[in-house]
């Protein structure tokens, strides 16, 4: 179990987190996965508040009001292909739907305010397909790309280890966030961009061409996102670090706390 240090600061921001639907014992529970919250907390310095998956009757300017960022998690659930136009095809296709119809709609008007926005994982794809972009639902059918998918059989450690290089655009904001040309990811995904969405910047490539981080042009604050798992042992991990530093940086700036 990992154990929670208290910050020292009186004061810090609010960052909601999306929940995921799951059952547990015949009874609906809405879940976060631990290792996003402790990444925000330890490495961020924010704190993190669950938002609940009420769907369409999610209020999403009482969210936006309340919040000084919104990070969209990973989860092993996929995006409904209804949402990008697609059709859903597999009836073993893990899907959220609750997740889909309370985040998506929330995305647009979080980059609008000028409220920081960190995307991992699904909440990359989410990225996304909010601003009217698509996936390949079933990445590992389409021949042209490597293994993306994370390997069950593998003990939880080695399945987060660093799988592949992100070589990341020249001038971007991650090339000059992070000051290096390329990076080693840990990527573990099912689907993946196919159509990138309006007004979103390329960041980074696989080495097979898939576009694996990107941000908001025009954004008034952080608005990146990135298909790998910067949230995993966020403190040891120097790239993670200051991904999720900066963004904690624009998210006291929103707040108006000094850090």
């Amino acid at each position: 179990m990992t154990k929670i240090k208290k910050q020292d600061k009186s004061s810090m921001p609010v960052v909601g987190v999306p929940t995921c639907r799951h059952e547990i014992g015949g009874l609906d529970y809405d879940c976060t996965q631990h290792k996003y919250l402790v990444a925000l907390y330890h490495s961020a310095k924010v704190l993190p508040l669950q938002i609940p998956l009420f769907g369409e009757n999610i209020e999403i300017d009482a969210i936006l009001e309340k919040v000084d960022g919104i990070m969209l998690t990973g989860s092993p659930s996929n995006i409904h292909p209804r949402n990008y136009e697609e059709t859903e095809q597999d009836p073993e296709f893990n899907l959220d739907v609750l997740r889909d119809a309370t985040i998506l709609p929330l995305i647009k008007p979080t980059v609008e305010r000028g409220i920081p926005l960190f995307a991992i994982c699904r909440g990359f794809q989410e990225l996304n397909v909010a601003f009217g972009g698509s996936l390949h639902p079933y990445l590992n059918l389409v021949g042209s790309y490597i293994e993306h998918r994370e390997d069950k059989s593998l003990p939880i450690e080695q399945r987060y280890n660093k799988r592949h290089n992100v070589k990341l655009v020249s001038g971007g904001q991650l090339n000059k966030l992070l000051d290096v040309d390329s990076i080693e990811v840990n990527s573990l995904h099912n689907q993946g961009i196919n159509k990138l969405g309006d007004n979103l910047i390329t960041e980074g490539h696989a080495e097979d061409g898939l576009i694996e981080a990107v941000s908001v042009d025009g954004s008034k604050s952080f608005a990146i996102g990135v298909q790998w798992h910067p949230e995993w042992l966020s403190t040891e991990n120097p790239v993670s670090t200051v991904i999720f530093s900066e963004f904690g940086k624009a998210c006291y700036k929103r707040a108006g706390y000094g850090i």
